[in-house]
């Protein structure tokens, strides 16, 4: 047991309330088989099965019984600590820090720069996470005060109730290609004419980008070949100059044999998503946190032609359908 971690007992508890492997990873907001494979090396850490299957989903082995009661002991202890020292500490926070939070990118530190700005230059500090469960996790636990979330439209990571949300930004998401692969010279490519092609993406226990790409390719009658699973970007962009493509950001930048191309009808879509406490205590950066998150992407629009393009028709766009999310 000194070996499981917290975010460990969660899991285990998140499976067993759930009584399934599915429901279990809707609730965790991760895949299915990403749920399933953390699961087995739980299970070989602790040398015996948690779970067997039933008819109906999963039910506690006797070890899974035992770690399970353990577990929810652990973390109400733990619960109950955390809120204690919330209590303590928050008495004692710099007025006026501002903490922002967010995936590796320029967004972060220019959104925490412009919502500074508009409350009198405040203090601000930053985290970078890659992992949006994990960024949800530290504003409900109150050590963020906001959080910028990279979504999919349909694969959103599940927010407790306690946090507000708002979609800010819906923009068309591209493919990123060898400057002397085939495709290069299109303006417009079909997502069927990439049908052959490997693929390089970040693993999708991480972020939903391949669920969303393989809901797209299905859509065009084909499953993409995702061939390398790989978090870093200088990794994915040597992989998409051998040859590969993958999925472009809007802010995603050309150069070093690297294009940029649109992807013919919008399949794709990259959500910028703001999140924030219930009881967040700083009077006026909620009002202020979205135009400044905006402002924050309008210094990026010149990363990338095809998003400044896309910017300069939706930024002002009337507050309906797929534009109404730079309103809200």
């Amino acid at each position: 047991m000194h070996e499981l971690e917290l975010r460990h007992l969660r899991v285990i508890i998140a499976v067993a309330d759930a009584g399934s492997l599915s429901k279990a990873a809707v609730q965790l907001g991760i895949s299915q088989p990403a749920l399933t494979a953390q699961l087995q090396r739980l299970e070989r850490r602790v040398g015996g099965l948690l779970f067997a299957r039933s008819g109906t989903g999963v039910v506690p082995t006797d070890l899974g019984s035992y770690v399970l009661s353990a577990a929810r002991l652990v973390l109400t202890d733990v619960d109950e600590l955390m809120a204690g020292i919330k209590q303590r500490t928050q008495a004692v926070t710099v007025a006026g820090m501002i903490r922002v939070g967010g995936p590796p990118g320029l967004i972060v530190p220019l959104f925490a720069t412009a919502i500074a700005e508009r409350l009198g230059n405040a203090e601000t500090s930053i985290d970078i996470d890659s992992n949006p469960v994990e960024l949800a996790r530290k504003v409900l636990d109150g050590k963020l005060d906001f959080a910028v979330l990279e979504e999919n439209p349909g694969f959103r990571t599940p927010l407790p109730a306690q946090l507000h949300s708002r979609v800010m930004l819906s923009a068309p998401m591209f493919v990123a290609l060898s400057e002397t692969h085939r495709l290069a010279g299109v303006g417009d490519i079909d997502l069927r004419e990439l049908a052959d092609e490997n693929w390089v993406l970040p693993p999708v226990g991480e972020v939903p980008e391949q669920l969303a790409l393989l809901r797209a390719c299905a859509g065009s009658g084909f499953t993409p070949k995702i061939k390398h699973q790989v978090s870093d970007s200088t990794t994915t962009r040597a992989l998409v100059q051998a040859g590969a493509v993958t999925l472009a950001k809007p802010v995603a930048r050309e150069g070093n044999g690297l294009v940029i191309r649109n992807i013919a009808g919008t399949p794709l879509r990259h959500e910028i998503v703001l999140i924030w406490h219930e009881e967040s205590t700083l009077a006026g950066a909620a009002e202020q946190a979205p135009t400044s998150l905006l402002e924050a992407y309008s210094k990026l629009v010149d990363t990338n032609p095809l998003f400044a393009a896309w910017w300069a028709e939706h930024k002002d766009a009337p507050a309906d359908g797929a534009t109404r999310a730079l309103r809200r």
